[in-house]
Parts: structure tokens; C-alpha cells; sequence
């Protein structure tokens, strides 16, 4: 077993596990411990990221259960924020239609890695949530002087939790539409060519833990195909 690859994969479990006890926090501890927890949740996506890189052990099932991972660990926050803003759910619509736009893309062949606006689109719904977070219980906040925590009390709360989740809104946006651009462009669609044969793990038995090892638990796999098209295609060339 690659152990390397077994602590990235547990990592990115961190933000599965989040998605499960980020009500409870919230529920029993308030908008400061959620906010603390969420952005703790959100460092291991750089973490599990880089490390990935770094050691060289990226693979399908990586870059799947992250994204994965990723989407519903935001929409639950967006779940939980909706108890504090109505604002909220407007972000959380436009990923959930992301997630319908990729599975379309996914049907009709064509990869669906993330894009640098979709990269870019998490750190700023981070942020956006954190501090959303943060204000909600500013009261908690000890550290803050108290001029600055009546300011912000004496604002108009909504007005307030709509500019702080407005960049939320707009890169949520913006990278939906650079998703639906992409599937118009020409030639985005891309065929997989086998250069050669020893580059696809033929099996006899193409079922079982073997099969899904040679295919999503394979860093080799992985550089060696991201970049052509997505799985569909590829496991039914594994089958052949």
C-alpha cells in the first residue's frame, strides 16, 4: 500500500467528515467555532493538494473524491449559513448547478478538471464563509476591539452578510459560465489516442479491487491520461 498516497487521500477524508459534524459545531457552538472548523476543513484542500504534487501520487480516484469533497463541504456550509442569511442559497444553487453542469460534461466526453477561475473560486468562497461566520458571533470574537465589534452590530446585518458573500456570488458566477463557455468551444472535445498498448493496464479480470487499483488508485495512470478525456472512455478501452 502507498502509504503517501494513503495520507493524501486521508486528508482530503477530513472535509467528507466535515461535511458530517459542521451542523453539530455550529448548532451546539456557535458561528466562531464553525468558522474556525470551516477554514481548518478548507487548509487541508491545499494541503492534500500539494502534497499530492509533491510526492507525485495524484490519481482519478484523488481528484474525484476532492472535488467531491469539496462541493459538499461547501454546500453545507452554505446550509448552515442560510440560518443566519437568506443570501446564502444563492451561491449554493449556482455550485449545485455546477455539479449538474460537470456530470453533463462527463456524459458528453469531455474533461472536467477544474479550470484556474474554479481553483481560484474556493479560496474565495472560504473566505466569504469564514468571515460570514466570524461576524455572526463577533461578540465572542475577544481579540477584535470593541469600537470595531459595534460598528459592525450597528450595520445593517443584512446589507452586511450580502457584500460579504457577493464575491461568493460572483466567482460562483463567473466559473459556471467559464464551465458552460468550455463546452462550446471548438475542438475541446478530446478523443483518447493509445500511443501505446503498455500505457493501459489490460486485465484479464477487470472487476474487483484490481481493476479499481489499476485505474483510480494509479498515480502512473493518472499523468499518464488526465489530460486526454475522462474515465468514460478509458475504462471501456481497459475492457477491450
Amino acid at each position: 500500500m502507498n502509504v503517501k498516497l494513503l495520507i493524501v487521500n486521508l486528508i482530503t477524508l477530513v472535509r467528507i467528515v466535515g461535511t458530517i459534524i459542521l451542523i453539530p459545531v455550529y448548532k451546539y457552538h456557535g458561528g466562531l467555532w464553525a468558522g474556525i472548523f470551516s477554514l481548518i476543513c478548507y487548509i487541508t484542500d491545499s494541503i492534500d493538494g500539494i502534497l499530492a504534487r509533491h510526492w507525485k501520487v495524484s490519481t482519478f480516484f484523488g481528484a474525484l473524491f476532492d472535488g467531491i469533497a469539496d462541493k459538499l463541504f461547501t454546500i453545507v456550509n452554505y446550509i448552515v449559513l442560510f440560518l443566519i442569511t437568506p443570501y446564502a442559497i444563492i451561491p449554493a444553487i449556482i455550485e449545485l448547478l455546477t455539479i449538474i453542469l460537470n456530470f453533463i460534461k462527463f456524459n458528453k466526453n469531455y474533461n472536467i478538471q477544474s479550470n484556474i477561475i474554479g481553483k481560484l473560486k474556493v479560496w474565495i468562497i472560504a473566505a466569504s464563509l469564514v468571515l460570514s461566520f466570524f461576524v455572526s458571533s463577533i461578540n465572542e470574537i475577544n481579540i477584535i476591539p470593541s469600537s470595531f465589534k459595534n460598528t459592525i452590530i450597528g450595520m445593517n446585518q443584512s446589507d452586511l452578510y450580502f457584500w460579504l458573500l457577493l464575491p461568493a456570488i460572483i466567482i460562483c458566477s463567473f466559473s459556471f459560465i467559464s464551465y458552460v463557455i468550455e463546452i462550446f468551444k471548438p475542438n475541446k472535445k478530446v478523443e483518447f489516442v493509445v500511443h501505446d498498448k503498455k500505457e493501459v493496464p489490460v486485465m484479464t479480470n477487470n472487476k474487483g479491487f484490481e481493476y479499481f487499483k489499476n485505474i483510480w488508485l494509479s498515480p502512473e495512470f493518472y499523468y499518464s491520461h488526465h489530460n486526454d478525456t475522462n474515465l468514460k472512455d478509458l475504462r471501456k478501452l481497459t475492457k477491450e
